[in-house]
């Protein structure tokens, strides 16, 4: 007998059919993989589980009982806990407060929350300051926080959505460590996931949306990738792999350090060549592209200062940040306003917006990254991830940067939608743009990196030079060649 069992369940916002007579269980002890393309309908279907979302139709039932939850509170206290894809922390409290907002006692005894906050992070293997200000750490510290939260809550349902986006390899590891603790005490885990490896790696089930339908579910021992993908997107989605690209002019060099775990580094960058950064969670990998950017430590470009990011956008350097949601976009503006934003000098006339200029701006670029739907009035929130972040990447590419730094810039991108950004990244590449990549996928890096800085200890301790082999990517990454 499953312990949950979702039925017909229908949901429909406005003329946007979400969910579409779904039906889905999960069993007790299970890890049950839930993939599909941006759009396809697993984060509603979830959220109407977390009581977040209430279906338009459907019945649930959750340990034989009949179930509806009108609020993420009921669902909790129920044992049904998500993690969401998007992090739903408060930046201007403590990691403590974070960890153990809505469950403080009347009488706060700030010692012995320290000491709970610090028994949660062991978990998550994260060694960092209880009292630190969640809004001043990384979005892969963030996340392990987010999910030492949900397991502090010892449901008996617990649903991932992207856990491991922002994470490496190591932390996912141990990510993976605690889930398989659980799932042998009777935890079940429902896992959604752009990253196929690690679903074949962790799950016992897969299930499939495409266009808020369920188009199949499968054991993992009896599938394959290629069998996933093709019913996720209706057809085969090729594996990027990057031409072979001949030596340029040297663009300039970056010179970053004094912020936080990162040390003074200098890092040369060349006319057409992307430079993947790779490095664990506190290597200084995650700080080198912001520092580069003006916003923390000191960095110089060709020997000239880069005090903010003004100074930086003034060299031609622009920052796709890793956080779309809260540092890349305004998501109640329309998809027009938002590439507008950084032009709004070039696109005024004396104090008046040259609203032709604009609208032909903003129809280059959502014919260059096939953005979806092509509708520039379009609210950006009502988009899919993917289109989301074309959205950021158009209105960096808007400034005509010279250098482009992307940072984590297919986190929670479909696999038809990674293609097609590899594509972007590859013609801008081709066109003279230097980028520096900085990701925690390796994969990603293998396909579109020309090299491959391994961050750790807060400096580059090797770069790695085509043909590059994933088993030696993650080796150094994770320190194994120290170990051997």
């Amino acid at each position: 007998m499953a312990l949950l069992t979702m039925t017909g369940m229908h949901k429909r916002f406005g003329n946007v059919i979400a969910l579409d007579d779904v039906d889905f269980t999960l069993e007790a002890g299970e890890v049950h993989a839930l993939v599909g393309e941006n759009g396809a309908g697993k984060s509603t279907l979830m959220k109407v589980l977390a009581g977040v979302q209430p279906p338009d139709a459907g019945t649930m039932t959750l340990a034989e009982r009949e179930v509806r939850f009108a609020s993420v509170t009921e669902a909790q206290a129920n044992g049904v806990v998500m993690v969401y894809q998007e992090l739903a922390l408060v930046p201007s409290l403590s990691v403590t407060e974070n960890l153990l907002l809505g469950r403080l006692p009347p009488l706060v005894r700030y010692g012995d929350l320290r000491a709970r906050a610090r028994d949660l992070l062991a978990q998550v293997d994260l060694a960092i300051d209880p009292n630190a200000e969640v809004g001043r750490l990384g979005i892969g510290e963030r996340q392990l926080i987010e999910i030492a939260r949900a397991l502090s809550r010892e449901g008996r349902v617990l649903v991932l959505d992207e856990p491991t986006a922002a994470l490496s390899a190591t932390e996912t590891d141990h990510l993976f460590e605690i889930i398989g603790k659980g799932k042998a005490q009777g935890v079940s885990v429902v896992y959604i996931s752009h990253r196929l490896e690690e679903v074949f790696r962790i799950a016992d089930r897969v299930t499939v949306l495409r266009d808020g339908k369920r188009v199949g579910t499968r054991s993992l021992a009896e599938t394959s990738a290629e069998e996933i993908v093709r019913l996720m997107v209706g057809k085969a989605v090729r594996r990027y792999e990057r031409p072979q690209r001949h030596e340029a002019e040297e663009l300039g060099r970056f010179e970053v350090g004094g912020g936080g775990d990162l040390q003074t580094t200098t890092i040369a960058l060349r006319a057409g060549e992307i430079v993947g950064l790779a490095g664990v969670i506190g290597s200084g990998r995650e700080r080198v592209l912001p520092t580069a950017f003006g916003l923390h430590g000191t960095a110089r470009w060709r020997e000239r200062p880069l005090r903010s990011p003004r100074d930086a956008i003034r060299e031609g350097i622009v920052l796709v940040p890793s956080d779309r949601k809260t540092q890349g976009l305004v998501l109640e503006l329309t998809v027009q306003e938002n590439v507008s934003l950084a032009t709004l000098e070039r696109l005024q006339r004396l104090g008046f917006m040259r609203s032709g200029l604009e609208r032909q701006q903003t129809r280059r670029w959502i014919e260059r990254l096939s953005l979806r739907p092509p509708e520039p009035h379009k609210p950006v929130f009502e988009l899919s991830g993917g289109n989301q972040q074309k959205v950021v990447i158009a209105k960096a590419l808007a400034t005509e940067p010279k250098v482009l730094l992307l940072d984590e810039p297919t986190r929670g991108v479909d696999v038809g939608a990674r293609a097609e950004l590899y594509d972007v990244i590859d013609d801008l590449s081709s066109r003279g743009l230097g980028l520096l990549l900085s990701s925690s996928d390796t994969e990603e890096l293998l396909g579109l990196s020309d090299r491959i800085l391994v961050f750790r200890g807060g400096r580059i301790a090797t770069t790695l030079t085509p043909p590059f082999a994933y088993e030696e990517v993650v080796a150094h990454v994770t320190g194994a060649h120290q170990v051997a």
